[in-house]
């Protein structure tokens, strides 16, 4: 952070000077708080989890409570303020699937319904229930 960026920052977010550790330059507001950014506490949380840094180094070259420090190792990578992604609401189909271990005889067709997919062949009445060939149709082509 040069002269030119802590002047505006200043003007904008009230910053009075720079604390700088581990290589990153902390803004300190004119209140005197350090004002830590998300991306400083990610890198020294990673740094304490692997091992790199010890909870007692970072609590005394920040100058921070052992609390913080801990609460720091303790936000994992997968933390994270953004919202969940959004994940598909239609709940999963499931259809009973009966395989025949015999031979089939050559019956007429025409009392059959032949449904063929990807090699598999399923005989079903011809009576057999329309929702319940959709819903098979539709799990069939959502594949595993």
């Amino acid at each position: 952070m040069n002269s030119q960026t802590l002047g505006d920052l200043a003007s904008d977010q009230k910053i009075d000077k720079v604390f700088h550790a581990f290589g990153y330059s902390i803004p300190i507001g004119k209140d005197g708080r350090r004002l830590w950014p998300t991306k400083f506490k990610r890198a020294m949380g990673q740094r304490m989890r692997s091992g790199d840094l010890s909870i007692n180094e970072v609590q005394k070259t920040c100058q921070i409570s052992d609390k913080t420090a801990y609460k720091w190792r303790k936000a994992g990578p997968g933390k994270s303020s953004r919202p969940p992604l959004q994940t598909s609401k239609s709940a999963p189909t499931f259809a009973e699937v009966r395989v025949q271990h015999e031979e089939v005889t050559a019956e007429p067709t025409s009392n059959r319904i032949i449904f063929k997919r990807a090699g598999c062949e399923i005989l079903l009445p011809c009576n057999y229930p329309i929702d319940k060939l959709a819903q098979l149709i539709r799990t069939l082509e959502a594949g595993p």
